[in-house]
Order: C-alpha cells, then structure tokens, then sequence
C-alpha cells in the first residue's frame, strides 16, 4: 500500500477520525503560521474512485500536541457511503488534482479475505 495507511478503530468509524502523526505532518501546513488562533480548515480530497469528499481538520487548542480530528460531519458521509468498519484501511496520499483543487488522494480500502489482496471502495 502506498501512501500514509491508517487501520480503522470503533471510533474512527462512529464519530471521527483521530488524524496520525504522519498525517498531521502534510496537514498541519495548511493551517499556516495561525496555528495558535485558527483550530479548523476544510480539507478537500478526492478517494480512490474518483469522487471528490469535503472534511473539516479540526486540533485541540491546549497542550503541546494538537490532537488533530476530520470531524463527524464529512467523515461520516464518507465512511457510511464507504461501508468502513473497525479494522479496514484508510491511505492518505498528496496528489495534485488542478481541476477539482485537491492536494489528497483519500482512498478507502477493504480486505478480500478469499482473493487475499485489498481492493477500492
């Protein structure tokens, strides 16, 4: 799997998505030098399939570590749409997309147990 891989826990899939720290680090940029004040962007990507998904990155305002969030709103559609459960894969990849202005590939991925591979949802 290429990429930045995330194994989905219960959380992650009823309520929202605790960002890793490898994400954190190409996300974390976009919030620019107004960390301290700004705790919420829109984050565009596009999934593995081509549809286009709107999410808001929200961080904690306190403490060293900002514990960044893809709140419920957005994350939700896209994992109900998705049919994610605890343990599938989410990837994030940084991929340009002029036409849609994208800087994520967002893919969502599930196990096929008797073929042995991961496939697109």
């Amino acid at each position: 799997m290429a990429g930045l891989p995330k194994w989905m826990t219960e959380c992650d899939v009823r309520s929202r998505l605790s960002v890793p720290k490898e994400w954190w680090e190409i996300i974390r940029p976009l919030f620019g030098e107004e960390l301290d004040r700004r705790h919420e962007i829109e984050l565009w990507a596009v999934d593995g399939v081509g549809m286009f998904w709107e999410f808001r990155c929200a961080v904690r305002q306190k403490g060293r570590y900002k514990k960044p969030v893809l709140q419920s709103e957005g994350w939700l559609k896209f994992v109900n749409y998705k049919g994610l459960r605890a343990g599938d894969v989410v990837i994030l990849e940084t991929v340009e997309n002029q036409f849609r202005g994208t800087r994520f590939l967002l893919r969502a991925l599930k196990y096929h147990a008797e073929g042995h591979y991961w496939y697109d949802v």
